[in-house]
């Protein structure tokens, strides 16, 4: 068991979120320090998250034709959106991505497009108890300025995105980058 011995506050509006830093094992005297992640869930051209990348080697080991086969599906939704063969193409069409993400550790949440458009959706990293967090489905990252204007902020939300592009996100966004969780596919399957 570990106990925290100290902590980090960090105030979002109307609640605290406290995170530990250091913890000490039952029965013994030496301290650990605890990993504070910035944007745990996120992965994108700026930051690879290390949830993310642990769980994918976890994949890798225990089941590498899934993650292979993700990779495929992932890449062809990210090409649809990127080639402009075809237009007009819905934010929607990003769901096309839910059972690779969930191969991967994403379980998404019914599409209800109000509020936020998979809530509740559930990370399962690892051997960590599932997560629950809203995912909001962007073509665009920036096209999320709309929920942060207009929503009430929650401890923690998701952007699933084929491109990240918005800029000065808050704290407690991540943005989850279809385009780059490819490229780290391609690259760690060999496929680069």
């Amino acid at each position: 068991m570990i106990f925290p011995l100290s902590l980090c506050v960090a105030e979002n509006l109307s609640h605290f979120i406290l995170t530990p830093l250091k913890a000490r094992l039952r029965r013994k005297a030496r301290e650990i320090e605890v990993e504070r992640p910035l944007y745990p869930l996120s992965f994108n051209g700026r930051h690879r998250s290390n949830l993310w990348r642990q769980q994918i080697a976890k994949r890798l080991q225990t089941a590498p034709r899934d993650v292979a086969w993700a990779h495929g599906e992932i890449f062809r939704v990210v090409s649809d959106h990127t080639e402009g063969k075809i237009k007009n193409i819905l934010e929607s069409d990003v769901l096309r991505t839910a059972g690779a993400l969930s191969l991967l550790g994403l379980q998404l949440g019914p599409y209800v497009g109000r509020f936020y458009d998979c809530d509740p959706s559930h990370f399962q990293f690892l051997n960590l108890l599932p997560y629950a967090c809203p995912v909001e489905i962007k073509k665009h990252s920036r096209d999320f300025k709309y929920q942060m204007l207009r929503y009430k902020p929650l401890p923690r939300a998701v952007i699933l995105c084929v491109d990240d592009n918005l800029v000065n996100r808050p704290s407690h966004i991540d943005v989850l980058e279809l385009r780059e969780l490819c490229r780290y596919l391609s690259e760690t399957l060999g496929k680069g």
